[in-house]
């Protein structure tokens, strides 16, 4: 089970705090895809990092199941190693035969020669085809998502797509999107993250239509309470 009990965050936007949740409550089965929409500079990093538990909330709880796995995260990838070896270690991490991981990697990436050298060597687009090609291979119960499930040219983004709804036949996907097209055909429930709360919609043109109407808030405007504690 994933979500939110009462959750309050704030972050700093322009040296003043700003509402991104606020005494908000969500419950997500770990098998359920849902999509959490916002607009852009409302907050979508920080609930990913709440949800990854990279970040906490100032007050509530974020609630995580096991077997969630970022979608395409390479934070922890080394610029110094090989793709080879940074899957290698990225298999010990997550408990899997290292050899089976690496030889998906491989084929899938697409990154040939490449796959062998070092990643300081690597563009964006070639380190995001294989942080995305180790999330697939890796045997997650749940996916998080933050704005992109693909990456590349448009024969490997229809590759990722493909795999990616293949393994969304068993197992679930939380996608933080600012374009709600993106969630239209892989998400069966949707939000809209508007106020520092989660706003159901009861299906995708009700959630794209909220989306759009939603009006970024500033911080004096906001229609909750901050209370005054230390956000440093």
């Amino acid at each position: 089970m994933w979500g939110f009990v009462d959750c309050t965050r704030y972050h700093h936007a322009g040296g003043r705090p700003q509402v991104v949740l606020f005494n908000a409550s969500l419950v997500v089965e770990t098998s359920e895809r849902v999509a959490l929409l916002i607009r852009p500079g409302q907050g979508k990093s920080t609930i990913m990092r709440l949800l990854s538990g990279i970040d906490l909330p100032d007050s509530g709880t974020v609630l995580r199941d096991e077997g969630g796995w970022p979608l395409g995260y390479a934070g922890g990838f080394h610029a110094g190693m090989s793709g080879e070896a940074n899957i290698h270690s990225l298999a010990l991490l997550a408990d899997v035969d290292p050899i089976e991981l690496s030889a998906f990697c491989f084929e899938f990436s697409e990154l040939e020669e490449f796959y062998h050298q070092p990643l300081s060597r690597y563009s964006s687009t070639m380190k995001a085809r294989l942080a995305l090609s180790a999330s697939l291979g890796l045997p997650a119960r749940t996916y998080l998502a933050d704005d992109k499930l693909a990456a590349g040219d448009e024969h490997f983004r229809r590759k990722c797509l493909s795999a990616l709804t293949e393994k969304l036949t068993n197992c679930g996907l939380i996608f933080i999107a600012s374009n709600p097209r993106a969630a239209k055909d892989v998400c069966d429930r949707f939000y809209v993250v508007s106020g520092g709360e989660f706003l159901p919609c009861d299906d995708y043109d009700h959630a794209a239509t909220l989306l759009a109407a939603s009006v970024e808030e500033d911080s004096a405007d906001a229609d909750v309470d901050i209370p005054t504690f230390d956000l440093a």
